[in-house]
């Protein structure tokens, strides 16, 4: 018996983080790797009967993805991850312990130490990671050379990292770069 289009899409959006990773590991667009995930969504509504149970589904998804992300970045003419790198992002995929682990653990310390930063560091880690941007365009972007921009985003990641490991492992709050108000950088 195949998969109803309901439990298609209940299965997906539980692994949509890890999907939309794998594509914004590729496109490094967050907004690209959600219509990507958007698009897979449709296409396995749309091939319904040829999915037997969850884990061909998910399988078949994440090749799904991997595939239009690497279309889309070659179509952009970004730099692609090689094969090997993209096997090694997808292997927890098929491990329905991933969903709810230590990496989504990991993701939800990330998500609130993101909100603790200025707004500088948060507007230039955007531009970087979200959007893609080059550190030089980034200087252009806000008005700083490219020496500045460089130590903006080793300071942030250095406080997003000793923020993590505040929230994963209950340090103490007396710990650099961090405040309970924000992370400064």
């Amino acid at each position: 018996m195949s998969l109803d289009a309901e439990t298609i899409v209940a299965s997906l959006l539980r692994r949509r983080v890890q999907l939309a990773s794998l594509a914004v590991a590729v496109v490094r667009r967050s907004h690209d790797a959600d219509d990507l995930f958007q698009q897979v969504v449709i296409a396995a509504i749309e091939h319904q009967s040829d999915f037997h149970d969850e884990d061909h589904l998910i399988a078949w998804s994440t090749r799904a993805i991997r595939h239009r992300a690497v279309d889309l970045a070659k179509k952009k003419k970004l730099q692609i991850l090689s094969d090997r790198v993209l096997e090694m992002l997808a292997l927890d995929f098929h491990d329905p312990a991933a969903v709810d682990g230590p990496c989504s653990e990991r993701l939800d310390a990330l998500q609130s130490c993101l909100e603790k930063l200025t707004v500088r560091s948060r507007t230039i880690m955007t531009l970087r990671y979200r959007d893609g941007l080059s550190v030089p365009e980034i200087a252009r972007r806000i008005g700083r050379n490219d020496d500045a921009v460089y130590q903006i985003l080793s300071r942030t990641q250095r406080a997003l990292r000793t923020c993590v490991e505040i929230e994963l492992h209950g340090m103490p709050h007396e710990a650099p770069a961090t405040s309970k108000r924000e992370v400064r950088t």
